[in-house]
């Protein structure tokens, strides 16, 4: 089957979208680290037999300080992806993060040589808009340098760049077949024995929808839960200004609508997309990730083991799954959970 791993920490409303239409895009059993302490969501994902999930907070970490968002999240990929290996209902496994979409052709991975290891989906961006009546079905593919220099001399976009055009990130996310000697990071999938990150094969029939703040209350949630997660996003050079800008506003104490307006001023001059120039010119690609059906549900027995797997990690010192930190007892660690899921 074909799983995901992702760290969450959202509302419900949102993580219910994110696991159906996940499993409508081809993901067959989604693995959930919840962030923080979740009980409505958790209520929700009880009733879900195609969600195993884990409360990846407080003790989940023992005594390890486990530092920002990011360090989190690599650390819950390689988790799982690391302990699913070996075992035969485990065929490919990719990492999401909450606002993001799989959609991947079945019949791409199939075809592929089984020297290939790795693939990456690439991002569909959704395009934003300040006050939408509902979900975006328009999505912002990659572009060429002649397309991106277009909109850079129409005054679109500032720098004719990818990282111009796009609000989030251009690389896509990662998926791997899962394997003793590889982890699944949030951008890569790391060689566990080297530290090096191993190549991945793209294809147009693997890609993924992203849901970066495409509208303005998705960017002020999404920023006050980036600036809140320990994660020094001021540090990241892409982000930097404007998490810098949205921290001073936050720290003047302005009152909620005052902080709620200058947030939405942030949003239009640094987010917002010219739809109609980019409708007009032929850009954009519709997709609706609510139509379509999933793939029949994966065994039991291979839920069982799954959530088992989960369950044996709890306790187990979580730095032994760091990617690059090749430590000395995570092969001893991995083996003893895996023969107990087994049992």
């Amino acid at each position: 089957m074909i799983l995901s791993a992702s760290t969450v920490k959202d509302s419900r409303e949102n993580v219910e979208k994110f696991v159906q239409r996940n499993l409508r895009g081809g993901i067959d059993h989604l693995v959930m680290f919840l962030d923080a302490p979740l009980p409505d969501v958790e209520e929700y994902l009880d009733d879900q037999p195609d969600v195993s999930y884990v409360r990846a907070h407080g003790t989940w970490w023992g005594d390890m300080d486990v530092g920002g968002l990011n360090e989190r999240q690599i650390i819950n990929a390689a988790l799982i992806s690391r302990l699913a290996a070996g075992f035969g209902w485990a065929e490919w496994m990719f990492m999401l993060d909450g606002d993001e979409v799989a959609r991947i052709d079945r019949t791409v991975l199939d075809r592929l040589d089984p020297e290939t290891r790795s693939v990456r989906l690439l991002p569909l961006e959704a395009v934003s808009r300040l006050h939408p009546d509902g979900d975006p079905t328009l999505f912002k593919r990659r572009l060429d340098q002649d397309e991106l220099q277009l909109l850079h001399e129409l005054g679109v976009i500032a720098e004719p760049k990818e990282r111009s055009y796009f609000r989030g990130h251009i690389s896509g996310k990662p998926g791997l077949r899962p394997s003793h000697d590889l982890a699944l990071g949030v951008h890569h999938v790391i060689d566990t024995t080297t530290g090096d990150r191993v190549d991945a094969h793209t294809d147009p029939g693997l890609s993924l929808l992203h849901y970066e703040s495409h509208n303005g209350d998705e960017f002020v949630r999404k920023w006050i839960a980036l600036l809140s997660s320990g994660e020094d996003v001021r540090q990241h050079r892409n982000r930097a200004p404007l998490a810098r800008s949205i921290s001073a506003i936050l720290a003047l104490g302005l009152s909620e609508a005052e902080t709620a307006a200058f947030l939405e001023r942030l949003y239009e001059r640094s987010a917002l997309d010219d739809l109609e120039t980019l409708s007009r010119l032929g850009l954009l690609v519709e997709v609706d990730p609510d139509l379509g059906e999933r793939a029949p549900r994966p065994p039991e027995e291979a839920r069982r083991q799954v959530r088992a797997l989960l369950d044996g990690a709890y306790d187990v010192p979580k730095r032994v799954f760091r990617p690059r930190g090749r430590h000395p007892k995570a092969a001893r660690v991995i083996d003893r959970i895996q023969r107990h899921a087994r049992r």
